[in-house]
Formats: C-alpha cells, structure tokens, sequence
C-alpha cells in the first residue's frame, strides 16, 4: 500500500450549518479515463466545501485520471494490481484511519468495498454508487449479479446516476426503494463554459459539424448515428465522433457503405473537448442505453444544441424536451427526425443552445457535492443514533 504525500490526516475543511465535518474513504479501482473515475475525481475536489473530508483509495494508481485530482486530497494507491485483491488492503486501511463513511462506485468494486467492511469492530456506513442499467449489460454473469445484489443489500444507501437506473436496482434486486437515491454526476460546469467562451473552432471548413463522443462500442448507437446522418444531413455537413473501441473499423466500413466516408471523421482523443462542441451545429447523443449522459451536459454547458436519444435510463432526467434539447426515441427514426429538425430550423437551434447554458447548472459539481454530503451526513447521524 502507498500513501501520496497528503497524509491521512489532512487539515478538516470548515463544517457547513454547524456539523462536524466527516470523514469518507472513496475507493475506485483504477485511474482509467472513464466515466466513474472522472465523477469520483470531481466529486473529491468539490466535497472539502461541503463539510467532508475526503480521501481516495485505488486497487491500482497507474492512469491519467490522477492528474484531475486536487493536490490537497489525501490519495492511497493500495497497489493491488488486480481488483479483486483491493478487499484486504482496503480493510487495513478502513481499520487504520476509521472512516465515517466508505464510498464505492463500479459494480465490482461496490462488492470489493463490502467486503472490506466485513465484521468490522468499527463500520462505517456504506454508500454504493451504480453507473449503468445492468439489465442491458451483456458482461455481468450469474454468479456476479448474485454478489452484487448481496453487497446492494448491505448497503446504507445506493447511489443511482438517474431515476431510472434507481427503479431498476430497486426491481432487480429486491432493494428496499428508501435506500436507494438518485443524485445526477457532478460536472464542472463552470469550467466546461468558461473553455467555451473563449473556445476557437478546430477545424477550417465553413460547414455544419455534428459531435459524436463516446467509447466505439454498441451501447452507444454510433451505427444508428452515421445512419441518421447520412439520411437527414446536407451535403456539406460532417460528422465528428469522438472516441476509440473495438467498433472503430466497423464503424469505418459503414460509413464506406453508407457513401459518406467522406465526410466522417472518427478521431481517438481530443485533449480539450469544449471547442469541438461549442462550434458545433449540434451534439447528437444516439446511446441504446446509459447510466446519465454526463457527455449532454458538457454539450449543453457550451450552448451546443444536443439530440438525446431517450434510452434507458438517463437523458430523460436531463434533456427538457423542446425547452434545452430534443429528447428523440432511441431508434433511426428518431434520430433522423431530430437532425433534420435542427439542421432545417437554426433558430430553434439558437435557442435551444441557448437555454441548455442555464439548464446545464443543475448539474455543476458544487450543487451536486452538497447533495452527497447531505446524503452522508443524514446516513452517519442515523447510524450513530441507532
């Protein structure tokens, strides 16, 4: 196990409405690009603020995401290697520091962290977070949804991204709904729109842009995209998507199939997102399903108008239909009808941009810090009164 230089007992932030500040151990199992791992980062710089101190563990340090975390935040590398051999050093670490709370996200890492927590003199309440609907997940076997329940069980609370996601935890494995809690990702808004003031336009060409991101994988309906995009863009659109997986060549074939090769770009990374998507006509959300879409918000926070596939479970919580965006059923149709609506209306698109700016705040990571920190105060001062 290796502790940063921030010790374990780092200076306590000053308790909001009189509490005592608390003490949460985050666990993540890497520092991987992910989705997950940039929420927990945000979430951890943002929580000092809200009368919590925080601290993270990883089953492994190794990944970029590390240089996203705020230099006064203690930071454990457990050196696991492997996931599956965090749980004993992160129960030594829960034994020597005595955390008011525990804090896991990742399905596999959620059961990790109870574990770590078993026959405890000292427990600390748990929260679980779930990122995704598990029922549209291929990768979870028998014997892992089994595990997974058991430790939601145990839980004191579990975190869903989006209400969807909450009532399917709650129906899948028999949860009891008191103890299961939407509150949508933290995203740093502010930052994301402050880039886009001052954002200069990636590419040269006088022509309307349409912004795909996202991994190169199924679950996020890029084949439905370029499809979409071929049917209602004109002749001197492109098309942009952003990200890399196992799809890319197949995505790459269709879009020869499809005669618009041409005018598809699939880029692997980009290292400032904002300029992508300010200068865009629109940012086109095409998921078969999601956990949130914290990707629409970041569009929305730059004033792009987004399309959002309604999928199970998360745009729905976040795009207002005809107010900030258009939410379109999650299906070819649905998307084709919402890119012509944009391309054949730009002053809807003006002011559908236009909104989505304010709407994006809902979101920002200092209003959603301040939900988790009431979420773990509530939890810790029923676990000490019982």
């Amino acid at each position: 196990m290796v502790v940063s230089e921030i010790p374990l007992t780092a200076p306590t932030a000053a308790a909001r409405s009189g509490r005592e500040p608390l003490r949460v151990l985050f666990f993540l199992p890497d520092l991987d690009l992910g989705g997950a791992q940039r929420t927990v980062v945000n979430l951890v710089n943002n929580l000092p603020r809200a009368g919590v101190v925080p601290m993270l563990a990883v089953a492994r340090a190794d990944g970029p995401a590390r240089e996203w975390l705020a230099k006064d935040i203690s930071f454990v590398d457990l050196a696991a290697g492997r996931l599956r051999g965090a749980a004993l050093p992160l129960r030594r670490l829960i034994t020597a520091t005595r955390p008011d709370l525990v804090f896991a996200t990742i399905a596999h890492a959620n059961v990790v962290a109870t574990l770590a927590t078993l026959g405890l003199s000292h427990r600390p309440a748990i929260v679980l977070r779930e990122t995704n609907s598990h029922r549209h997940r291929p990768d979870l076997s028998w014997a892992s949804r089994v595990a997974i329940a058991w430790a939601y069980r145990r839980a004191d609370a579990v975190v869903a991204l989006s209400s969807g996601v909450g009532r399917e935890l709650t129906e899948s494995y028999g949860l009891d709904p008191r103890r299961v809690v939407t509150i949508h990702n933290p995203v740093e808004v502010e930052h994301i729109a402050a880039n886009a003031r001052t954002a200069i336009r990636p590419w040269t060409a006088d022509a309307p842009v349409v912004i795909g991101l996202g991994r190169l994988v199924a679950q996020k309906g890029f084949d439905l995209l370029l499809r979409a995009f071929a049917a209602a863009a004109p002749d001197n659109a492109r098309l942009v998507i952003i990200g890399d997986g196992p799809d890319r060549g197949a995505l790459q074939h269709l879009a020869g199939e499809l005669r618009i090769e041409g005018r598809v770009g699939i880029r692997t990374s980009v290292e400032n997102i904002a300029p992508w998507l300010t200068h865009a006509a629109m940012f086109v959300l095409s998921s078969r399903w999601e956990g949130f879409g914290h990707v629409i918000v970041e569009a929305m926070a730059c004033g792009t108008p987004v399309i959002a596939a309604d999928c199970p479970y998360g745009p729905a919580d976040i795009v207002r239909h005809d107010r900030d965006g258009l939410l379109v059923p999650a299906t070819l149709g649905g998307l084709t009808d919402g890119m012509k609506k944009l391309f054949g209306d730009p002053a809807l698109a003006r002011r559908l941009g236009a909104a989505a700016v304010e709407s994006s705040r809902r979101f920002s990571a200092d209003r959603i810090a301040a939900r988790y920190a009431d979420l773990f105060h509530r939890l810790c001062a029923a676990k000490e009164a019982a």
